[in-house]
């Protein structure tokens, strides 16, 4: 008690920890007191029903197992049981039965029992619970709207390399307002639309674009067929949520003193004098740099809780795109493959455990001297719990590179870990700083050859470029630069492999889009010959690629050889275009190697855009309600649909009780009013799932119900036991598997 007083250390984290432990009590409250909110609705529908048809109600009970408190009031028992995920009301005439002479079970005759109403009386109470659960999901989003909370919009903040996306021509800023037939909300209703859409069919997206902040936005509208991405089971669009220029997690750059590294928390204000205010905007700013260090004006708040104005520095890094499978094969420049940096390092798994860090350079992995991402990935796969030994370069800041050794054991996943193993790690970093090949890349395409492609059998992996022309190069910046600079002429590379003498060889680097004139870092090229886009064949599929993308460049080209055309850009953040023109295309310019050299920064994550969604009008906000019941609803069909049917959503993407009250408990912790946005979609899908036709739910007694209206008589008491039995064995099965699925989730 003293300690406590005093506020010792210990004291501090003793009470820390019961801060911690009565918040997470808190939040499981909560959501058990929620859930019980939505089941007993559900069984009120039922009770009422039954009350107002005059079917006499023996217990009317919220949980299962044994009651923790409860009470009777005139012929019906009320309970609140100890497992508040299900409940029941019991009427006359449901568990009731007597045997007759024959040995055939019945039903005991009593006029107010549930199974001596007319069939029509008895579908009402059937569907009672299930009508009601809707009206509470509807009042619940009323609820939500009225007092107003924030969604991410469905605006792209960024595009994934080479997806769906990307080769349509979306860009980071576009808002996406409708897909196919269905208006789209916010982020979360665009990522539920993907999920769902059917598989090997374009979807239809509506989207609004604004050539500059200022300026009224123009709609347009695409198709893109979504892509199957098999490490998550679902189908993607490859497009991420616009993010701020509020910085939630960043990691200090090797190259820079401690004193002018971003931090957590740091609003960026300007990137060279210049204003921003989403995370795309100081995109744009860096990579007007090419690589080098800006300037960044930053707020930082200050221990005392005001806050200071300050300059730090920043840059993103040359990165290069690959020509196959982004997944599986390492972007090149020209042929040329950089080492893989490692991107994110998840919290507590293998890699960490391991001591690898974000930022490292991979220089060997198992055997393998500089890995392809490729052979990293195959490396992973093919030892489930074998270690491998693992050397990266890293630099702390202010301080020279360092070789690390490290031993990682891949963990595989899913239930009984049967599952492809993992690391927890990305690998979608590329070396900058120092210029050294991990492969060699030969084609393009298969009729079009790297320029690298002579050098695959004499220069050594891990070698390192130290000249271009007999003038020194440094790191792949320079490099692309230089390459700039000499497209259209033979270039001669130096390079030194270990303690080898330095040996050179000639390679031509082609003319191209963005050699044959100018193309700013910051511009994009919206039409080649008058066309924005092409159409061509893809493994057997018709798919559009956007002038803008290297391989619908590529393609358009291909068909103006021989001819002049003109090629029209503009900035991405303004409606100035310009156009080009070039006398005549060759078939050295369709390696648009130039439109494969991006930027990329991986070292910094700024918050989420949000935005505010409220409506006062209570019939307004009713109107909200009931559209995104009827939304939801539509998804849980859907879902089923996708993962039975066309197979193109995974079991592993749907939660059970234990992944419910989980996410539940997260929502609690930081927003009461998502609670209640969340308990609305439970109500929604209990409603869906309460009404399928299986035994057991409202959905196979409603079936039931209609066979007997149909043949004017009930099916056998004997016969409607067997297929409950069936039904709670199967229930329970799936029951089961999405628990073990939550726990592998929660537990690894």
């Amino acid at each position: 008690m003293l300690e406590l007083l005093m506020g010792s250390p210990g004291a501090d984290a003793a009470a820390l920890l019961l801060a911690s432990v009565l918040s997470t009590a808190k939040n499981y409250f909560l959501v058990f007191v929620g859930f019980s909110l939505v089941i007993f609705f559900h069984e009120l529908g039922h009770f009422l029903a039954a009350k107002a048809l005059d079917v006499r109600v023996d217990k009317f009970a919220v949980g299962f197992g044994r009651a923790l408190f409860g009470f009777t009031r005139g012929e019906t028992r009320y309970a609140f049981n100890v497992l508040p995920l299900g409940g029941y009301v019991k009427m006359l005439g449901q568990e009731d039965f007597a045997i007759d002479k024959s040995g055939e079970l019945m039903v005991k005759d009593d006029p107010r029992a549930f199974t001596h109403k007319p069939v029509g009386r008895r579908m009402i109470i059937v569907s009672a619970g299930v009508i009601m659960n809707l009206v509470f999901s509807a009042l619940l989003f009323m609820l939500v709207f009225m007092i107003g909370t924030y969604f991410p919009p469905a605006v792209v903040g960024s595009l994934k390399m080479e997806s769906p996306a990307e080769r349509a021509g979306l860009q980071p800023g576009d808002k996406i307002v409708r897909v196919n037939d269905q208006e789209i909300a916010d982020f979360a209703d665009l990522g539920a639309a993907v999920r769902l859409s059917a598989p090997g069919e374009p979807m239809t997206i509506a989207f609004e674009r604004r050539d500059t902040p200022d300026a009224a936005p123009t709609r347009h509208t695409i198709k893109v067929e979504p892509e199957y991405n098999p490490d998550r089971n679902i189908l993607e669009l490859g497009v991420a949520p616009s993010l701020t220029n509020t910085v939630a997690d960043t990691r200090d750059d090797p190259a820079l003193a401690l004193e002018d590294q971003l931090r957590s928390g740091d609003k960026i204000l300007k990137v060279d004098g210049q204003e921003v205010s989403s995370i795309w905007e100081i995109i744009v700013a860096l990579v007007r740099r090419q690589g080098g260090f800006a300037t960044l004006e930053v707020s930082r708040a200050k221990p005392d809780g005001t806050s200071e104005i300050r300059e730090v520095k920043r840059r993103v890094y040359r990165a290069f795109r690959p020509t196959g499978d982004a997944r599986e094969e390492s972007g090149h420049l020209l042929g040329l493959v950089p080492r893989r940096r490692i991107g994110l390092v998840n919290a507590a798994e293998r890699a960490e455990l391991a001591g690898l860090k974000a930022g490292d350079v991979i220089i060997r992995w198992g055997n393998q001297n500089a890995p392809t991402i490729g052979e990293i990935l195959d490396s992973v796969a093919a030892n489930s719990e074998r270690d491998i030994r693992v050397e990266v370069l890293r630099r702390p800041p202010g301080q020279s590179w360092q070789i690390v050794s490290a031993v990682v054991r891949p963990k595989p996943q899913g239930l009984f870990r049967r599952g492809k193993p993992t690391v927890g790690m990305s690998f979608d970093g590329q070396e900058d700083d120092l210029l050294i090949v991990a492969d060699i890349i030969t084609n393009v395409t298969d009729d079009i050859a790297t320029p690298a492609a002579p050098l695959k059998d004499i220069m050594p992996r891990g070698s390192r470029i130290t000249k271009v022309n007999d003038s020194p190069v440094a790191n792949w910046r320079e490099l692309a630069e230089r390459f700039l600079e000499l497209a259209g002429s033979e270039v001669r590379l130096a390079w030194r492999y270990q303690e080898q003498p330095e040996r050179s060889a000639t390679i031509r680097v082609p003319h191209t889009l963005g050699t044959t004139f100018g193309l700013p870092p910051d511009h994009r090229i919206t039409r080649i010959n008058g066309r924005a886009d092409i159409v061509i064949e893809r493994d057997g599929k018709l798919v559009r690629y956007a002038a803008e993308n290297w391989i619908g460049a590529r393609e358009i080209l291909r068909e103006c050889i021989g001819q002049t055309i003109e090629v029209e850009h503009r900035p991405v953040l303004t409606p100035d275009s310009q156009t080009e023109r070039i006398e005549k295309v060759t078939e050295e310019m369709l390696d648009t190697w130039v439109m494969r050299i991006g930027f990329q920064m991986d070292d910094m994550v700024t918050e989420m855009t949000m935005s505010r969604v409220q409506q006062l009008n209570p019939f307004k906000a009713m109107m909200i309600g009931i559209r995104k019941t009827y939304y939801f609803i539509e998804q849980v069909y859907l879902m089923m649909q996708r993962m039975v049917i066309t197979r193109s959503v995974g079991f592993e993407q749907v939660s059970g009780p234990v992944g419910i009250v989980k996410l539940g408990s997260d929502i609690a912790e930081r927003d009461t009013v998502k609670l209640l946005y969340f308990l609305a979609l439970i109500s929604a899908n209990l409603a869906v799932i309460n009404f399928l036709p299986l035994p057991i739910v409202d959905g196979g007694l409603f079936v039931f119900l209609i066979i007997e209206k149909i043949k004017g008589s009930p099916i056998p008491i004997k016969a409607q036991i067997a297929t409950q039995l069936i039904g709670l064995a199967l229930i329970i099965g799936v029951f089961l598997y999405v628990t073990l699925n939550d726990i592998q989730k929660l537990f690894g």
